[in-house]
């Protein structure tokens, strides 16, 4: 597993939780900034994501994330901000880092539970 490398910093020695490189498709919205996008995670923990996007939003952004679980079951919607903009996989991706605020054990479960199944 590559750490992300960002322009400001690598985040690595601030993360409570390994990110795994996979690519989930997501939803992201960030109304302060009248932005929306479909997008795809380069790295995603219970805790956050690098989530690729030519736009970088400033840190401290409000955003909220939709993962979609499969067809017979509700998007996992969470909240999160933006902790850095930059690059990440080598330099080849530009995104944003954003960490998860207000995470419920149940969401932690069901995104652990994303996190297992996009693996296998």
């Amino acid at each position: 597993m590559e750490a992300a490398v960002t322009e400001q910093s690598t985040g690595a020695d601030r993360r409570t939780r390994p990110r795994i490189s996979v690519a989930i498709e997501i939803k992201l919205h960030a109304p302060e900034h009248h932005y929306m996008l479909m997008s795809r995670t380069i790295d995603l923990s219970t805790h956050g994501a690098f989530v690729r996007t030519n736009r970088p939003l400033p840190i401290g952004a409000p955003v909220t994330v939709s993962f979609n679980r499969g067809s017979d079951r509700n998007p996992l919607m969470l909240d999160a901000e933006v902790v850095r903009s930059g690059l990440a996989d080598g330099g080849r991706q530009r995104g944003i880092a954003i960490r998860f605020t207000e995470l419920s054990d149940l969401d932690e479960m069901l995104l652990a539970d994303l996190i297992k199944r996009s693996r296998s």
